[in-house]
């Protein structure tokens, strides 16, 4: 009896301390493909441009990232206290909204710069180029796609069926 007391009481401190270290998420994105690599015929100038482009838009999207993981946290050890935190989180999730707009605001602005910067065969073959990777990127991940169900009347919803008991 012993033993099993001091094999569970080892095995809630092992799952105690696993629960409480939480590595932290490396939110640093790889580098994207150069467009150099994607499109033929770049003048010096072109790739001296776009480069500028894509380390600043980089800069600023990291800051805005670092930014929503600070946000992130506020609202998770806010979310873990007891109570009514309310006054404190609806903010929080306000600013992590913003946050998220302003990243998609500056990927949308540097899609706009590159824009400026390439010619329109350049840019229709850039856009050939990344129509054929994500169509690589959704063949390989079939697990992603979202599950249909059937309601009562047979349409197909996006709805997950609830087991029958």
């Amino acid at each position: 009896m012993k033993k099993i007391v001091t094999l569970m009481l080892v095995l809630v401190l092992a799952m105690t301390a696993m629960a409480q270290h939480k590595p932290e998420h490396n939110r640093k994105h790889k580098d994207p493909p150069k467009i150099e690599e994607m499109v033929n015929n770049l003048s010096a100038i072109q790739k001296k441009r776009l480069n500028t482009v894509m380390e600043n838009s980089r800069k600023q999207v990291d800051l805005l990232q670092a930014e929503l993981d600070k946000v992130r946290k506020q609202i998770h050890s806010l979310s873990e206290k007891e109570g009514d935190n309310s006054d404190q989180l609806f903010p929080l999730f306000e600013r992590e909204g913003d946050l998220r707009a302003e990243i998609s605001k500056e990927m949308y602005r540097t899609r706009l710069r590159i824009d400026e910067i390439l010619t329109k065969e350049q840019l229709a073959e850039l856009r050939s180029h990344c129509a054929k990777e994500g169509k690589k990127t959704k063949s390989k991940d079939t697990s992603a796609a979202p599950a249909t169900a059937t309601d009562r009347h047979g349409t197909t919803t996006d709805k997950p069926r609830r087991a029958r008991r």
